[in-house]
């Protein structure tokens, strides 16, 4: 097995007449936690979406878990996804998802069973073990749009682990959600990567989603990959202000990074 989870050559990603996302050259080794930063717009979501075999690309080699994904036949490219764990930035719709938690979880695992087969015991001893973990048992029979948006995404979270994935791929996992449920995820993916030591690429645009475990830091603006490094050297102030704004500070406290204003702040 390689040792590296992810490998991007000379890609390039264009929609209409315009570059939106140029990266010569990214690997991700397994086991790591890279966190991949940058605003709004910068293309992350985009070399997420290329990582899952979703998004088409001018020219540039992807490698996932050691295959070509943008090559591979529609069969084969199924059979890889469900080696990769991905939790979307946007939350279905409660009408689009009359389930419950428990029944959310569980489409995890009807991707590894086949769509057709119903779960085996086996299976479900996995989803249950999956809520517990993630602190979703008591709420396994409620419906996934009743519960709360934090709530939500631990859920998203159970049904992407459900897999036995190689790789997760989360995609700004506290999005809308308040200061409490921000932190309580963060904990939660923390927690998952300590006790798994799965390889993990985390997106986001807020430097305070980083967990304190993340080693490594890519910077995307505009397309284009500007850093990559451990944070001490990614999140510096000039690059954070350059990022968002002139008026911007960097914190750095207990292993975890915040952006503070007024320019001021403790690297």
């Amino acid at each position: 097995m390689s040792d590296v989870a992810v490998h991007i050559e000379g890609l390039l990603v264009r929609a209409g007449h315009r570059d939106i996302l140029s990266v010569d050259s990214l690997g991700v080794s397994r086991g790591e936690l890279l966190g991949l930063l940058g605003p709004n717009g910068a293309g992350k979501s985009t070399m997420l979406r290329c990582l899952l075999g979703m998004q088409g690309h001018v020219r540039g080699r992807v490698e996932v878990l050691g295959r070509e994904i943008g090559t591979l036949p529609a069969g084969e490219r199924t059979i890889l996804r469900r080696r990769i764990g991905y939790v979307p930035q946007i939350l279905p719709a409660q009408s689009e998802m009359p389930l419950t938690v428990q029944e959310v979880v569980a489409i995890g695992r009807t991707g590894i069973a086949g769509l057709l087969r119903p779960l085996k015991s086996a299976d479900w001893r996995i989803v249950d073990e999956w809520l517990d973990r993630l602190g979703l048992a008591d709420l396994a029979r409620r419906g996934f749009g009743e519960i709360s948006g934090g709530e939500q995404r631990k859920t998203l979270i159970a049904r992407a682990m459900v897999q036995n994935p190689e790789l997760l791929l989360l995609d700004e996992p506290t999005a809308n959600l308040d200061l409490g449920w921000r932190e309580r995820i963060v904990e939660v993916v923390e927690e998952l990567y300590r006790q798994t030591h799965i390889t993990v690429v985390l997106v986001c645009h807020e430097l305070e989603v980083l967990p304190a475990c993340c080693g490594r830091v890519v910077v995307l603006d505009e397309g284009r990959l500007t850093a990559d490094g451990p944070p001490a050297e990614t999140l510096t102030a000039d690059r954070i202000q350059s990022l968002y704004g002139p008026t911007l500070g960097v914190m750095h406290t207990a292993g975890r990074w915040a952006v503070v204003p007024g320019g001021h702040g403790n690297e």
